[in-house]
């Protein structure tokens, strides 16, 4: 009986890449496949299906203690093409069941299905149906929860998995979580939980007893999120793509596979990274005006720094340019240098999706500002995305990259 509204699904695939490889792959079934962005000493488990769960093998564990656990998994590297036309293929089908579809990760949406009774019997039959479909169509299975919030749906979808379907209003959620330890919430991590525990705040429901002014204090603009996420009260409705605020800022890091300290290297890596971003930063109509860098050396030291730029741009070499100035000098001559990363950030966003301009004043501005160098290595720039988009990033390589 769902007696609330609004009414918010959150649909999650279950195991959904090791789901894809069995799937492609009918001999993995049954059997503790583990997929990861690199199988090497320092690769990670993305995810893994749920014969390999039993040996205590999860998400976000490195290569090394996976193969303890579980010696005889087979260890998948992971393919992301294949992983994303699935994941495009059911937001496809997600549209059929809800107007209003907002997507979270490559595998987990919420479906905000208020009002399904006027063309279902319901939103459990609703969904039920789009499981089926999901089934018929991918022969992938999901966990979905119903609530009238989509942090108490996200939190539902994980009680009956796989392949389960739980609905939760406000009265279950204390019924489930208030005994549970903190971290059962989503969001809440080991070193909140530390944290939390000092303060004698053990249970969710203890969690949810704390003033949110004291919250407040501990963890700054996080406590009042924290209070509501205890409370399961967050008011936040499911938006679309299109209509969701524009991205802040844009990143991309990567782990060596080994610690460095050649110099050459770290500004190698920096530019294949600097790259990363500005081409996502072109391809979604981006301008940024912050370059930042991330650096953690041997010990796990992690620094960041960052520069504001006189203008905006999307350009990969004054993102790399400014990135190589940000690395103190000490890094690689002194420390090796274990992980890297280039962000751009304070983003305004120039065009839609499909090119047009949307921001005519910026934009203006923009080009007052740019000269015949730019124009000439915009449309370089431009012909290297059109022969990317055609023939795959591999194809074209900066030169000085390592990747």
């Amino acid at each position: 009986m769902i007696d609330f509204s609004p009414v918010i699904a959150h649909v999650d695939m279950d195991a959904f890449f090791a789901a894809v490889e069995m799937r492609n792959n009918p001999h993995l079934k049954g059997k503790p496949v583990i997929v990861g962005g690199g199988i090497g000493p320092r690769g990670v488990v993305s995810t893994c299906s749920y014969e390999a769960r039993k040996y205590g093998v999860h998400s976000g564990m490195s290569a090394v203690q996976a193969r303890k656990l579980c010696p005889h998994g087979i260890f998948i590297s992971a393919g992301l093409k294949g992983y994303v036309y699935a994941s495009a293929y059911l937001q496809k089908i997600f549209e059929l069941y809800s107007p209003r579809v907002q997507p979270i990760s490559i595998d987990e949406a919420f479906l905000d299905i208020s009002g399904a009774d006027r063309l279902y019997d319901g939103p459990v039959e609703l969904i039920q149906k789009m499981k089926n479909e999901i089934w018929e169509k991918m022969k992938l299975t999901c966990s979905v929860g119903i609530a009238p919030t989509r942090y108490l749906a996200k939190l539902a979808s994980g009680i009956n998995k796989p392949n389960g379907l739980t609905i939760m209003n406000q009265d279950r959620f204390k019924e489930i979580f208030y005994p549970k330890p903190v971290d059962a919430l989503w969001g809440v991590g080991e070193s909140t939980k530390k944290t939390l525990a000092q303060k004698n705040i053990l249970t969710v429901k203890d969690l949810a007893a704390t003033d949110s002014k004291i919250l407040k204090r501990i963890f700054g603009k996080n406590g009042d999120t924290l209070s509501i996420m205890s409370r399961g009260t967050d008011n936040g409705q499911v938006m679309r793509y299109e209509d969701m605020p524009h991205d802040k800022s844009m990143s991309h890091e990567t782990t060596l596979r080994e610690d460095i300290y050649d110099p050459t290297i770290i500004k190698a890596i920096l530019l294949w990274l600097s790259d990363k971003v500005a081409r996502r930063m072109r391809r979604h109509g981006y301008i940024g005006r912050t370059v930042s860098v991330k650096i953690r050396s041997s010990d796990f030291k992690t620094i960041t720094r960052a520069h504001t730029l006189n203008k905006p741009t999307d350009r990969c070499d004054e993102i790399y340019q400014n990135a190589v100035k940000l690395v103190p000098k000490e890094y690689g001559m002194k420390y090796k240098v274990r992980l890297l990363g280039v962000r751009a950030s304070q983003l305004k966003k120039i065009k839609s999706s499909s090119g047009n301009e949307i921001n005519s004043d910026l934009t203006s501005q923009y080009e007052l500002i740019i000269d015949n160098s730019d124009e000439k290595y915009n449309k370089l720039t431009g012909a290297m995305d059109d022969i990317r988009d055609k023939y795959g990033e591999h194809i074209i390589k900066l030169a000085g990259s390592m990747r």
